[in-house]
């Protein structure tokens, strides 16, 4: 059975008796849902960075931002991370809270970035680091994303989700840039802390700086007492950035984010569930997947 009826073409309409009635309208199918299914994570992965426009550190292309690892001729950035795609709901939620926190800053909206999408309005990938910016020579790149599979399959750490404990402002490792982020509860099963364990041993043997060590330089300190956390409970996801310490003199001396971002809006964020079913590492303009094991079912 065809699935849309058409009319003949090559007919000629005068032969037919009707043929001073409208043509008929294409038959819709039953039940055919108008939205298109997501496209699958693959495909992200293959155009998930932008063309390089330069391999200098030219801040004029960038925002203002500047490298926190410098770039060298030769090497290749590297990124190890898990990997977030809001739900609607979900990007909805943080959407409202960057637009409040714009709104409480004097020229907010110049101020800080939202990372949630790009200059044409499209939906941006959030994530999780588990490594600082790496830099590895050309000889080291399949070496390392091997060696990222294994220490990846022995820490057993198995698909899970968890939820965000703390809407924040985050300092860089030098001070030069801030992030609004979500700060990410403990789970039983420390899921976070094992596979950045595993992460750190791996940079560590390549000879690449560790993340959230003590060895680390000193963080410069936090804007407001909720953020007087550890390194190593130190997880989240970024939603915004600004390169000024994010001040109003509408409110206190630092935005206070209770009073930016109304209760019941970061009641809702609390309550996201985030799933993190691979690991993922950048290596230049490449993006390689490492799926962790399913969950154990009851």
């Amino acid at each position: 059975m065809a699935l849309v009826d058409y009319s003949d073409s090559d007919s000629d309409d005068s032969n037919h008796p009707d043929s001073s009635l409208p043509p008929a309208k294409k038959r819709r199918v039953s039940g055919s849902d108008p939205k298109l299914p997501p496209l699958p994570p693959a495909f992200r992965d293959l155009y998930s960075s932008a063309v390089r426009t330069s391999t200098q550190d030219d801040p004029s292309l960038h925002g203002g931002r500047k490298r926190v690892t410098p770039h060298v001729a030769g090497n290749w950035p590297a990124h190890v991370y898990l990997e977030w795609n809001p739900e609607e709901e979900d990007y909805k939620l943080l959407r409202l809270a960057v637009r409040d926190v714009q709104h409480a800053l004097e020229n907010g909206l110049e101020n800080v970035h939202s990372l949630l999408q790009n200059d044409l309005g499209v939906q941006l990938p959030l994530h999780v680091s588990l490594s600082r910016p790496l830099s590895l020579k050309t000889e080291q790149k399949n070496t390392f994303l091997n060696r990222l599979r294994a220490v990846t399959a022995e820490t057993a750490v198995r698909e899970f989700d968890l939820s965000p404990a703390n809407l924040i402002w985050h300092p860089n490792e030098d001070a030069t840039r801030w992030f609004l982020v979500l700060k990410l509860e403990r789970t039983e099963g420390r899921e976070l802390p094992r596979l950045l364990q595993a992460c750190n041993r791996l940079a560590k043997d390549f000879g690449q700086p560790l993340l959230y060590e003590e060895d680390e330089p000193t963080r410069s300190k936090p804007l407001e007492a909720e953020q007087n956390v550890k390194d190593s409970e130190a997880f989240h996801v970024s939603i915004a950035w600004s390169l000024q310490p994010p001040t109003s003199q509408r409110l206190e001396k630092t935005v206070g984010l209770q009073q930016a971002v109304p209760a019941d809006l970061r009641k809702r964020i609390g309550k996201t569930r985030i799933d993190f079913a691979d690991v993922k590492v950048r290596v230049g303009q490449d993006v390689s997947s490492i799926a962790l094991p399913k969950r154990r079912t009851p």
